[in-house]
């Protein structure tokens, strides 16, 4: 419960920094799931019952309403995956004192990730970003700007185990620096802004089946919670 009132106090903190009456938009189908196991959902405190559960948010505000629970454990991650314009999966990942790989590896203890598969963002093989993947990432500026405005936005990308390492690596980091590079252009401060590569080194899914694959193909911005 401490980790469910602290995520929504720094939400409300952060709107009151900038001041902001403004909500933003986003009128998405959301599947809620946790990891690993289930958990309770509630949405704007009415209980939803255990995952998975299914929300129609229309505001960034309403997927940040959305909070689940699991014994005594905390949220040690908030994933936004986003698979279309109009479809995501908020996953709560479960645990105490026991951190993601990237979060341990970026130096932070829980954090807030919003995950952009692949063929949301980029063509297979390439690092230019895909006309369809601007609105949403300017989306993403305006999250990042209004709710957390002084936070460490860092960017990274990812690859699956497919293909030479060099290439991976390399492919991840360009991924990530187009990502970057559109963000400082809606205003996200580049001084606030880290990039990383990662290839194949995190991967959230097995890399032995195409789904699993797909998802580990994907950009992310990491923030600390």
């Amino acid at each position: 419960m401490k980790q469910l009132l602290r995520i929504a106090s720094v939400l409300a903190v952060a709107t009151l920094a900038t001041g902001c009456a403004k909500t933003i938009p986003l009128n998405m189908a959301v599947e809620v799931v946790a990891e690993p196991g289930t958990a309770d959902v509630t949405y704007k405190g009415k209980q939803l019952g255990a995952t998975p559960a299914n929300v129609d948010v229309k505001t960034f505000d309403d997927l940040s309403a959305i909070m689940a629970k699991q014994g005594d454990l905390e949220v040690v991650e908030r994933r936004v995956r986003i698979l279309s314009p109009d479809k995501a999966q908020l996953i709560f990942r479960m645990g105490k004192g026991q951190e993601s790989a990237v979060a341990k590896k970026l130096g932070l203890t829980k954090v807030l990730v919003f995950d952009y598969a692949e063929k949301v963002s980029f063509d297979s093989g390439k690092a230019e970003l895909k006309q369809d993947a601007l609105p949403i990432l300017a989306k993403q500026a305006e999250i990042l700007n209004q709710y957390f405005p002084n936070a460490v936005v860092n960017v990274c990308g990812h690859t699956d185990s497919t293909g030479g390492d060099d290439f991976n690596l390399k492919l991840s980091l360009d991924r990530a620096e187009q990502v970057a590079a559109f963000l400082e252009k809606q205003n996200v401060a580049k001084s606030r802004m880290k990039i990383h590569g990662f290839g194949k080194d995190y991967p959230v899914d097995s890399n032995t089946t195409p789904q699993g694959r797909g998802l580990n193909r994907r950009t992310e911005i990491v923030l600390p919670q």
